[in-house]
């Protein structure tokens, strides 16, 4: 529905985060840690439908510090210009669970992405946070339906 074609898209991307900065505001987004959003389209009062595959131990920047220590990751040797940091995102678009049964149809389905996440970074050890936002309106879909239509990614 998104581009009116009836065809179906899931989008996977790792999107490189530079600095630890990067990763704070990232944790910020994620974990709904802000009072407030630009994004008006966040419906806070459906922030407890978000779920957690996997909920973050401590903050992210601390963990990954944490595991550093540990020997789980090393970063010796890198480039002092390397990324560190990385964010794997899966999205589909709105219309395909809105047609398979909304939210209970995007638990499973991304439950089953995490699955393909941890075999994807090499195990869940790897992995801070996973979570399901399922706070986010649609707008164009709810418009058009005239009925609340969420994305969840």
């Amino acid at each position: 529905m998104a581009r009116n074609d009836g065809i179906h898209r899931t989008v996977a991307r790792n999107q490189d985060l530079e600095t630890p900065a990067d990763v704070a505001k990232v944790q910020e987004h994620n974990e709904r840690e802000k009072d407030s959003y630009s994004n008006q389209d966040i419906v806070p009062e459906r922030t407890s439908l978000n779920i957690h595959f996997k909920a973050p131990a401590d903050d992210y920047v601390k963990m990954f510090e944490q595991m550093e220590q540990d020997g789980v990751i090393s970063t010796r040797g890198l480039k002092p210009d390397a990324v560190k940091y990385g964010e794997l995102i899966f999205d589909v678009n709105s219309a395909y669970f809105y047609n398979h049964g909304g939210y209970e149809f995007a638990k499973q389905f991304y439950a089953d992405a995490y699955k393909a996440a941890v075999e994807i970074v090499g195990g869940e050890q790897y992995i801070l946070s996973a979570v399901m936002h399922a706070d986010e309106r649609n707008r164009a879909m709810s418009e058009a339906l005239g009925e609340d239509v969420y994305h969840y990614h």
